[in-house]
């Protein structure tokens, strides 16, 4: 994975150009719903755990435009007090994207902290470099790992259902966002996330 700097107004552009809005009707018997989407046990809520407005995003840890859009959902959440966002992993960058996806999701009390270092590390990852972006936020990486062990079945069935929800609203990648009622495949600016949370509000 290169090692240069993100160009965020390329990225955002790039994104802004992959889809538009498409909202979340019943497409089909099997479609996940929203609360099955927005609240899953396993997963914590960043934000405000109590917002009145959900904002999920499917997203890998490896993935260059999804970090573009943690930084502008970072700015969202900083105006708006109201903003409940819950990250879907969804690796689909392979066994290292999994690997920082499973121990993120055990970190505990560390949890915002781990998603936004991962989400600003701007290198590829190993399992070594996993292991110092965590640690460096307080993470004990040693014992996450050994509850690991005890743990990765439950976290893999969340892996999976988000990895179902995504393949039940054909995604092609990373990032979507669902805001309220709404898919939207694609990352968006702060402009934009307004926007999609206005309406979600309105509805």
């Amino acid at each position: 994975m290169s090692k240069r700097p993100i160009d965020r107004r390329r990225l955002l552009k790039g994104a802004a150009s992959l889809a538009v809005l498409a909202p979340l009707p019943a497409w089909a018997s099997t479609a996940p719903t929203v609360t099955e989407i927005a609240f899953d046990p396993a997963i914590p809520a960043l934000g405000n755990p109590d917002g009145d407005v959900t904002i999920a995003e499917f997203v890998d840890y490896q993935c260059p435009i999804c970090k573009l859009v943690f930084v502008e959902l970072k700015k969202l959440m900083a105006e708006d007090s109201g903003i409940r966002l819950v990250m879907k992993d969804w690796p689909i960058f392979g066994d290292v994207s999994r690997d920082a996806a499973r121990v993120a999701l055990l970190s505990g009390e560390h949890y915002t902290a781990a998603v936004d270092a991962l989400m600003t590390n701007q290198r590829g990852l190993s399992e070594r470099r996993t292991n110092d972006i965590l640690s460096s936020v307080g993470v004990d990486v040693a014992m996450v790992r050994a509850y690991l062990a005890i743990r990765e079945p439950d976290i893999d069935a969340a892996l999976l259902r988000t990895d179902s929800q995504a393949t039940a609203f054909k995604l092609r990648g990373t990032p979507a966002l669902v805001i309220g009622g709404s898919l939207y495949r694609r990352g968006m600016p702060v402009s934009e996330l307004r926007q999609a949370v206005a309406k979600a509000r309105s509805a």
